[in-house]
C-alpha cells in the first residue's frame, strides 16, 4: 500500500495550479490562451504566456502555448529562448507539431546552431509527410547543413526529394551543395537548369551570377548548355509577354549558333518578338529576307508577315501573303491569324463590312478555335450592323448553340431579342428579354433587357398581331447551360473540411500571416479549393488586403454574375463587391453630379480598391489617372504621381475627370467610359464613322476587346452595387 507522502511526491515536482487544473474547465484555460496569444507581440505577455504553458497538463493546449511564445520570440530576434520554447511546443506532438519543429529548427538557424537545426528537420518529410512546410523545411534543411560544412549530406537529402528539378528553390541549394562538395561540374549543370527552365523564378539570377563564376574557374570543363534548353528560356519569356528579354536570347542564340537547325525557330520568335515591340519595319526585313521559308515554319512566318503589314497599313502586301497562305497552307494557324489580323483592322476602321469577309472563312474554318469562336460573333455582329437582320439572327442563334459558354451569350440572346422587336415580333423578344433577366441576372445586358421591357410593355405599348416569333427560342434557352451551383457549401461551418483545421488553429492564436501562409501553400497543391480560396478572401479582407481579398473571391467564386443575390451569403458578395472608400467615393461623386454605384465599378475594374496600384502605363492609384492628364508641366506631374496615392486626392481629381467625358460625350456612360479607357481621340473617331442607335450597339461595337470588356464590365458592376447596397436585396440565409 502506498503511503500518504508517495502519494503527495509527483505533486511536489510541479507547482500547485497543475493539481488543481482538472478543477478548472478547459474553456477557462483555452480564454486565457488565446487573451494571451492575442498579446503575445507585446513582449510584457512573454512571463504570463510561459507560466501558463508549464502548467497545462493537456498536450494539445500546452503545445498552443508554448508555440505562440516560442514564435513571437523567434520573430522578435530571441533565437535561443524562441529554440527551447518552439522545441518544447514540438515535443508535445500537438496539431501544429510540424510549425513548431520548422520554426525551431529556423531559430536555431539563426542563433548559428546549424547542425542542431539540421538534426530537427532530418525526419520532417517522413514524420509530417502532409505538411504545407515540407518543401521550405527540406530547404531549410539543406542550408542548414551546407552551412554546417556537410555538403554530402545535404546533396543525399536534396536528391532523395522526387520533385527536386521541379523546383528551382529546392534545386539551387542542390547546385551550390554540388559546388560546395567541390563537384563544381556538377553545380554548373543543376545552375544552368533553374537558368533556362525557370527564367521566371526569383532564383534565376542568382544561377546567372553562379554560371559566370563557374565558367571562369572551370575554363574549358565548363559543360555547354543544349540549344533546346536556351530555346526553352526564350520561349518561355515570350510567352510570359516578356518581349525584350525574350528577342535578346533570339539574338544571342542567333549570333552564337548562325548554322543551327534551329536557327528558322529562332528567327520566328525574334520577328514575333520585333512585332509585339512595335518594331514592325525590322520584323518584315527579317520575315522577307533572312528566314528561310522551310515548310515547318512557313505558315507561321507567313501570318506573322501579314500582321507586320496590317501594322504598317500595307494592305496590299497583307492581301499577296494572305493569298498564298490560303492555297498553300488553308489549314494552318498562320492562315487563321492572318484572317483575323485583316479582319480585325477592317473592324477598327469601322468598316464592319469588309471585315466580315475575313470573318467569315476563319469561322467556317477554324470554329473550334478561340479565334474562329469570336470571329463567328464578329461575323454576326456585321451582319446586324449592315442591316442585314435575318442573317444576323441566324448568326446569333448559331453562336449560342455552338458556344453556349462564350462570353457574347449576353449579347446574342439581347440583339435576337431587339431584332424580334424590329421585325414586328414582341412575343420572341418578350420571351428572350424574360430568359436574359432570369438566368443571367446581374449583366449587362440583363439591365438592358429591363429597359426594353419596360418599352414593350409600358403604357401605350402596342402588341397586335406580329410576326411568328423565333421557332427556336425554347430549343436555344434550352441549350444554355443552368445557372451553375455555387462552388462552395455557402452555410457550411468553418470546422466541415478538415484542411482548414490548422488554419483554424493558427488564426485563433493570433497568428495570422502563419495562417495565411498555410492557406497559400495548399492553395499552391490544389488552386481551384473554392473553400480554401474563400477563407483567404475573408482573411485578406480583415487585413485591409482588399485588392488580393477581391482577387482571391473572384477566384473562389469565378462567375459571380451568373447568380442571383439570394444563391449567395450576404458576405460572400461583399467580398466580390468591396465597399472600401465609400464615404470619399458618395463625397465627390455627390459633388460632380455622378452615380457614386458607377464610380465604385471602375475603382473595382481599375485598381480592384488598392491605393497603390501602377499600371505598365504608369496609370495610379484607385482610379488609375495618368499624371500627364492631372497636369501638362514637369512640375505638375511630378506633384500629382506622388498625390495620386493618396485616395482623397485620386477620387476627388478621378470623379472630376468622369464627369468631364460625360459631359463630352452626352452623359452617355457608354461613350464616357470607353473614352476613359481608350482616350477621347479613339472614342469621338469611332462616333464619326457610324450612327448608333443605341449605347448598346456603341459598346458591341468597340473594336479594342480590351476596351469593350471594360465599359461592359464597369456597367455590370455598377448595377451590382447598385443593388447590393439597395435594402430591398435578399441574400441566402444561413441557419
Amino acid at each position: 500500500m502506498r503511503t500518504l507522502n508517495q502519494f503527495l511526491s509527483p505533486l511536489c515536482a510541479v507547482p500547485l495550479f497543475v493539481a488543481l487544473l482538472p478543477l478548472a474547465r478547459a474553456d477557462q484555460i483555452d480564454t486565457r490562451l488565446a487573451s494571451l496569444a492575442a498579446r503575445a507581440q507585446q513582449r510584457r505577455a512573454w512571463r504570463p504566456l510561459r507560466q501558463l504553458a508549464a502548467t497545462i497538463p493537456d498536450a494539445e493546449r500546452r503545445g498552443r502555448a508554448y508555440f505562440v511564445l516560442g514564435y513571437r520570440e523567434y520573430a522578435a530576434g530571441e533565437f535561443e529562448a524562441a529554440s527551447a520554447d518552439l522545441r518544447a511546443a514540438a515535443k508535445t506532438g500537438f496539431s501544429l507539431a510540424d510549425h513548431a519543429r520548422y520554426y525551431w529548427a529556423e531559430a536555431g538557424h539563426e542563433a548559428g546552431q546549424f547542425s542542431q537545426a539540421a538534426e530537427a528537420l532530418e525526419d520532417f518529410s517522413s514524420r509530417y509527410p502532409a505538411s504545407t512546410l515540407r518543401r521550405a523545411a527540406l530547404e531549410l534543411l539543406a542550408k542548414s547543413l551546407l552551412t554546417a560544412g556537410q555538403p554530402e549530406r545535404a546533396i543525399q537529402v536534396l536528391a532523395a526529394e522526387p520533385q527536386i528539378r521541379r523546383r528551382a528553390e529546392l534545386s539551387i541549394w542542390l547546385a551550390r551543395s554540388y559546388h560546395n562538395a567541390g563537384k563544381p561540374v556538377d553545380a554548373a549543370r543543376i545552375f544552368q537548369e533553374i537558368y533556362y527552365a525557370f527564367p521566371l523564378s526569383a532564383q534565376a539570377e542568382a544561377a546567372r551570377a553562379a554560371l559566370a563564376q563557374l565558367r571562369v574557374e572551370l575554363a574549358e570543363r565548363f559543360p555547354e548548355t543544349t540549344e533546346e534548353a536556351q530555346t526553352t528560356r526564350a520561349e518561355i519569356l515570350a510567352g510570359s509577354s516578356r518581349w525584350q528579354e525574350a528577342l535578346d536570347e533570339y539574338v544571342g542564340l542567333l549570333e552564337r549558333h548562325p548554322g543551327s537547325p534551329l536557327a528558322p525557330r529562332w528567327q520566328i520568335g525574334r520577328a514575333r518578338c520585333l512585332i509585339r515591340l512595335q518594331q514592325t519595319r525590322q520584323a518584315e526585313e527579317l520575315l522577307t529576307r533572312e528566314v528561310s521559308p522551310t515548310p515547318s515554319i512557313d505558315p507561321e512566318r507567313l501570318g506573322l508577315l501579314v500582321e507586320a503589314y496590317i501594322r504598317n497599313a500595307d494592305l496590299v502586301a497583307a492581301e499577296i501573303v494572305l493569298d498564298q497562305l490560303r492555297k498553300l497552307y488553308p489549314q494552318s494557324q498562320g492562315y487563321a491569324s492572318a484572317l483575323a489580323a485583316i479582319g480585325n483592322y477592317y473592324a477598327r476602321q469601322g468598316d464592319w463590312k469588309t471585315a466580315a469577309r475575313y470573318y467569315q472563312p476563319l469561322a467556317e474554318s477554324f470554329p473550334s478555335t478561340d479565334q474562329g469562336k469570336e470571329a463567328q460573333w464578329r461575323l454576326a455582329w456585321s451582319y446586324y450592323l449592315d442591316g442585314d437582320l435575318n442573317r444576323a439572327r441566324e448568326g446569333f442563334a448559331e453562336h449560342l448553340s455552338w458556344y453556349p459558354d462564350s462570353d457574347h451569350v449576353t449579347g446574342a440572346l439581347y440583339w435576337l431579342a431587339r431584332i424580334e422587336e424590329q421585325r414586328g415580333a414582341p412575343a420572341g423578344a418578350l420571351t428572350l428579354y424574360g430568359f436574359l433577366r432570369q438566368r443571367y441576372a446581374q449583366s449587362y445586358y440583363a439591365a438592358q433587357a429591363q429597359r426594353r421591357l419596360g418599352e414593350i410593355e409600358g403604357p401605350g405599348s402596342e402588341q397586335g398581331k406580329a410576326p411568328e416569333a423565333i421557332p427556336s427560342v425554347s430549343e436555344l434557352t434550352q441549350r444554355l447551360p443552368p445557372r451553375p451551383v455555387p462552388p462552395v457549401r455557402p452555410c457550411a461551418p468553418p470546422t466541415a473540411s478538415p484542411e482548414l483545421e490548422p488554419f483554424l488553429a493558427l488564426n485563433g492564436l493570433g497568428l495570422t500571416e502563419l495562417a495565411e501562409q498555410y492557406l497559400l501553400a495548399r492553395l499552391e497543391e490544389s488552386p481551384d479549393a473554392a473553400e480554401l480560396r474563400l477563407t483567404l478572401s475573408r482573411l485578406r479582407a480583415g487585413q485591409g488586403k482588399h485588392a488580393l481579398a477581391l482577387y482571391d473571391a473572384r477566384r473562389a467564386i469565378p462567375r459571380p454574375t451568373e447568380y442571383t443575390f439570394a444563391d449567395l451569403p450576404e458576405d460572400f458578395w461583399r467580398l466580390l463587391y468591396p465597399q472600401e472608400f465609400f464615404s470619399l467615393v458618395k463625397r465627390h461623386a455627390t459633388a460632380n453630379r455622378l452615380d457614386a454605384h458607377l464610380v465604385l465599378g471602375l475603382i473595382r475594374q481599375e485598381s480592384a480598391f488598392n491605393p497603390r496600384a501602377t499600371s505598365v502605363a504608369n496609370a495610379r492609384g484607385l482610379m488609375q489617372i495618368l499624371p500627364s492628364t492631372v497636369s501638362p508641366s514637369r512640375r505638375g506631374r511630378a506633384r500629382a504621381a506622388r498625390r495620386l496615392y493618396d485616395p482623397a486626392y485620386n477620387i476627388r481629381f478621378g470623379t472630376r475627370h468622369l464627369r468631364g467625358l460625360l459631359t463630352n460625350f452626352g452623359g452617355i456612360p457608354e461613350q464616357a467610359l470607353a473614352a476613359y479607357h481608350a482616350g477621347e481621340v479613339r472614342v469621338r473617331d469611332w462616333l464619326s464613322k457610324r450612327t448608333f442607335q443605341e449605347p448598346a450597339e456603341f459598346l458591341e461595337t468597340i473594336p479594342i476587346p480590351s476596351t469593350r470588356a471594360y465599359v461592359e464590365a464597369v456597367l455590370r458592376d455598377a448595377g451590382i452595387y447598385r443593388q447590393l447596397m439597395s435594402r430591398s436585396r435578399k441574400f441566402a440565409k444561413c441557419r
